[in-house]
């Protein structure tokens, strides 16, 4: 096993790569048996930074390091939310995984397809589509939706 403390020894074993060519035409230089993961997996940097030669895997990461980010989202009317979220893999950066974790990201992302539902449902209804069109009519339904909103409303429904 090479002393992996010795900077030699690091740089002739792969952990160590100088580019002396622009940072794109560099990257594709790094050994093509090599993983490079670079990211704050923690929230606060540690007293003393850590190296840690045992972790082979990018699963055997996630687990030692267990990453998590507080994140700062702002909801409809502007007032501040505040969550946790965490990451047991790299598949949950992605969309989904982030949503599901959210129940802030949850309620934006039913409220969208919501609307695209409706958005779909009108524009393949004809006759609303005429309704739509004409301003008198728009006006009686629009008028009309209202009245119904209220006695739902009013009978306690959300």
């Amino acid at each position: 096993m090479a002393n992996l403390t010795d900077k030699f020894e690091l740089k002739q074993n792969g952990f160590i790569y100088e580019a002396t060519e622009p940072t794109s035409a560099a990257m594709a230089m790094l050994p093509q048996n090599r993983t490079l993961l670079v990211a704050d997996l923690t929230e606060t940097p540690p007293a003393k930074p850590q190296l840690t030669y045992e972790l082979e895997t990018v699963e055997a990461v996630f687990e030692h390091f267990k990453p998590t980010a507080k994140v700062e989202f702002a909801d409809e009317s502007g007032a501040s939310i505040n969550e946790t979220l965490k990451f047991n893999s790299v598949g949950d950066f992605g969309k989904k995984p982030l949503i599901e974790q959210s129940e802030l990201l949850s309620t934006l992302d039913d409220k969208q397809r919501e609307h695209e539902s409706f958005s779909r449902k009108l524009q393949s209804n004809k006759i609303l589509q005429k309704v739509l069109s004409d301003p008198a009519k728009k006006t009686a339904y629009v008028t009309m939706l209202q009245a119904l909103i209220q006695e739902l409303e009013d009978a306690g429904v959300k």
